[in-house]
């Protein structure tokens, strides 16, 4: 496209706070009909230039060019701001609007605020974590919409089943600059693959070539130590007086060890590709559950005032496998979760269950402990073993000692994830384990669920995970739980 097709640019753009680059990006552009997927890991700066593209917010330097008009959906939303947006706004079913309640959910404040930014007909949407609150539903929803858009989008999202299905250009911000690429998510990954394969490549052959030059130069050392040794039968002063030809055996081979040191001085030096460490070791406590069920609910009836939540309602985790749990926004998934761990009278846990709980506030975190403390709360494990799993979980080195009470919310959630999948518990159960991550984040977590090998109940609506770590599913629906013994 020309020039004139781009409704957003941007050159030179920085944001710094303090001694912090936030980023420092040479130029971009959003032009019409783009479908870009903002990627990169939590605290890089994704928040911040949408609201820099969105002109809620200056850049240190540099500049915007908007030539159409912006929709922001922030990752929070104010309710009263919603509210004022009328039934004019509203009433324009673009994306699907229930009226807020008095005390509005996540949910639908989500659905409020996404309703009205297609309402308002921009030319750009900006959307930062649309999908955290929604439940599948809502997503599915999400997903029509944007596909039916007519405007460009820039969508950040952990839902890499959303940016597969949606995206069409991957922007990837880290380390301050921002890269991009062309496909879906999928695509993204595959091209960071084989950069990472051959940037893995290149190391070892660099290490493999200086290794073999100064082995080379070594050896030729020896050779010329052996050349100075008299020969057995001339005594050292005749060696003296009648070098002969050891010394210029000698030279040559002094000159040729100089040479290979040389060499090997000039190969070059990458750095270490930061891949994440394999988990070597089995996850899971090491006695499984004996019975056939970890936790059985019959007759299961709950109700909050007129509203009835379970209508004798029955369920079985079956043990030593994993159950996805589904259901719409306010069906009771984290109510039926709450009711597991407070033992409700009509669930019962089989006897050898050892239950680890995963909540959305990571109230099992200690903020007064450092991170390495909160990880080995439950575990028996070496350290070494436990640093691992905290570092496939992106949390290395020095960061390991640092108090629980300086992190952030998603830092947190690595965390209670790393306690959990340290532990001795055979049986892990996890309310909605994916909101507030960032996508590196969601993917170690799903390959350490995928390593599991004891009983996982989760409640969640990221479809990849569901589909990937899942092997039968529980649906709660018109206040029962209905059961699908397949894989997803």
């Amino acid at each position: 496209m020309g020039n004139s097709s781009y409704l957003i640019s941007a050159s030179n753009i920085s944001k710094i706070y303090g001694d912090r680059t936030i980023f420092k990006i040479d130029s971009l552009r959003v032009s019409r009909g783009d479908r870009i997927g903002l990627v990169g890991a939590n605290g890089s700066g994704k928040s911040t230039l949408l609201a820099v593209l969105a002109g809620e917010m200056e850049p240190g330097e540099g500049s915007v060019d908007e030539r159409g008009s912006i929709a922001l959906v922030r990752q929070t939303q104010d309710a009263d701001a919603l509210r004022c947006g009328g039934e004019d706004v509203f009433g324009r079913r673009v994306f699907e609007f229930v009226a807020l309640s008095d005390d509005p959910s996540g949910g639908e404040l989500s659905r409020a605020a996404l309703s009205a930014a297609f309402a308002s007909g921009p030319d750009v949407l900006l959307a930062d974590e649309p999908t955290t609150n929604l439940d599948w539903d809502g997503i599915e929803q999400l997903r029509r919409a944007l596909s039916s858009f007519r405007g460009a989008v820039v969508l950040v999202s952990h839902d890499r089943s959303l940016l597969d299905d949606v995206c069409g250009k991957i922007w990837e911000l880290e380390n301050g600059a921002l890269r991009t690429f062309p496909g879906n998510y999928s695509d993204f990954r595959v091209q960071k693959q084989r950069e990472r394969d051959f940037a893995a490549s290149e190391y070892e052959e660099s290490r493999r070539e200086k290794k073999r030059l100064a082995e080379s130069a070594r050896k030729v050392l020896e050779r010329q130590f052996k050349v100075l040794k008299a020969p057995s039968r001339m005594s050292p002063s005749e060696a003296r007086i009648n070098p002969g030809k050891g010394i210029l055996a000698q030279s040559a081979l002094h000159a040729r060890a100089k040479a290979l040191e040389k060499r090997a001085s000039m190969v070059g030096n990458p750095e270490r590709p930061p891949d994440l460490p394999e988990i070597k070791m089995a996850l899971g406590a090491s006695a499984r559950v004996a019975s056939d069920i970890a936790i059985r609910g019959r007759g299961l009836s709950v109700s909050f005032g007129e509203r009835i939540i379970f209508d004798d309602a029955d369920f079985d985790v079956k043990a030593n496998m994993h159950t996805i749990l589904l259901g719409p926004n306010g069906s009771g998934k984290s109510t039926l979760i709450k009711l597991v761990e407070a033992g409700h009278e009509s669930i019962k846990t089989a006897p050898g269950a050892r239950i680890g709980y995963f909540r959305q506030n990571h109230e099992t975190v200690d903020m007064s402990r450092t991170v390495l403390e909160n990880a080995r709360q439950f575990s028996e494990r070496p350290e070494h073993e436990v640093r691992t799993i905290l570092a496939r979980l992106e949390i290395k080195g020095d960061a390991v000692h640092k108090k629980c009470s300086l992190l952030s919310g998603g830092e947190r959630a690595k965390v209670a994830f790393a306690a959990l999948f340290a532990s001795d518990f055979n049986t892990l159960v996890m309310d909605e384990p994916t909101n507030h991550i960032d996508l590196y984040t969601a993917e170690a977590l799903e390959s350490l669920l995928v390593a599991w090998k004891g009983t996982l109940l989760v409640a969640t609506h990221d479809r990849r995970l569901a589909e990937t770590a899942g092997d039968r599913l529980l649906f709660i629906e018109d206040a029962k739980i209905k059961t699908f013994e397949v894989r997803m």
